[in-house]
């Protein structure tokens, strides 16, 4: 069975996108979409991306245009993608033939709307999206600490000491502040936190350094590993940097793949804008795809 496929990547945290939304084509029954997204998202196989991420018909009586299921490339399922949820949006824009500039996204986090509100060329445009509420409820995000919010928190591990913050945005989140972000060990140090025991379902860890009014964040992302961007994370650090009072609203924060803008009020929801842009379009057999051996995980 053939399929076709677009890649569109938001500050270069690039995912492959199947659209059953507006094709009108039905998802393959029983389809093993854990397998395939560690197939396709493979940097070493003929495709390559931080995940996976379905284009799905809405629920009935639901006032979203579509869902979007995302996979992250070790085949799990997540929450949420800002960037994914950007870029989805600049998809159905496109395959709508720009019929909505203005589109309501359903999540495992919630109903999200995003905006396009600049188009720069056919591949590229500026979405700004509606990302919810962040939460500081350590129940909410979840992680094992008993205070009522997790902000400045001393962190250990192997013997260094971090101050670490932990937001939800709609996904879980640790931002810990760095001395030297561009030689810091990202990898050592982000796999030991996502997996560690005071965070029940994992963890997302951003390692940020303020420089007088610039931000600059690497994301260690739960289930993909070290990615050019998280939008998710870019939230979670401007909101808390706005809400310890380091910094005001909008926040520029400057990522490895490119930059993005973080408004929150300190009350309400964050929005998040930055480029979406198209990248590829192709076709792959699924079963032997599917039937490809599956290379260990580095």
């Amino acid at each position: 069975m053939e399929m076709q496929y677009q890649k569109l990547q938001g500050c270069q945290n690039d995912f492959i996108y199947l659209d059953f939304a507006f094709s009108g084509l039905e998802p393959p029954a029983e389809m093993a979409w854990a397998k395939l997204a560690r197939s396709l998202s493979d940097r070493k196989g003929p495709y390559g991306a931080d995940g996976l991420i379905l284009l799905l018909p809405p629920e009935a009586n639901s006032e979203a245009d579509f869902q979007m299921k995302i996979f992250n490339a070790d085949g799990s399922e997540a929450e949420m993608c800002g960037n994914g949820l950007r870029a989805a949006a600049k998809m159905a824009h496109d395959l709508t033939h720009g019929a909505k500039r203005e589109l309501k996204i359903e999540t495992r986090a919630g109903l999200r709307a995003c905006e396009i509100i600049e188009i720069l060329n056919p591949q590229r445009c500026v979405v700004r999206a509606n990302m919810g509420r962040p939460s500081f409820l350590p129940h909410k995000i979840p992680v094992l600490f008993d205070d009522v919010m997790v902000v400045d928190e001393e962190f250990v591990i192997q013997d260094q000491h971090f101050k670490m913050t932990c937001v939800s945005m709609g996904n879980p989140h640790a931002v810990i502040e760095v001395a030297d972000l561009a030689n810091f060990d990202v990898p050592r140090f982000g796999v030991q936190i996502e997996s560690h025991e005071a965070f029940p379902e994992g963890t997302n860890v951003e390692f940020i350094e303020v420089k007088g009014l610039e931000v600059h964040q690497r994301t260690w992302e739960r289930g993909s590993g070290e990615t050019k961007a998280c939008g998710t994370g870019a939230c979670a650090v401007g909101v808390s940097l706005i809400m310890r009072n380091r910094m005001d609203s909008p926040v520029q924060i400057q990522l490895q793949g490119g930059r993005l803008q973080v408004d929150w009020d300190g009350l309400k929801e964050v929005y998040l804008t930055g480029e979406a842009e198209w990248v590829d379009r192709g076709k792959f057999n699924l079963e032997e795809l599917l039937q490809r051996p599956e290379l260990p995980r580095p």
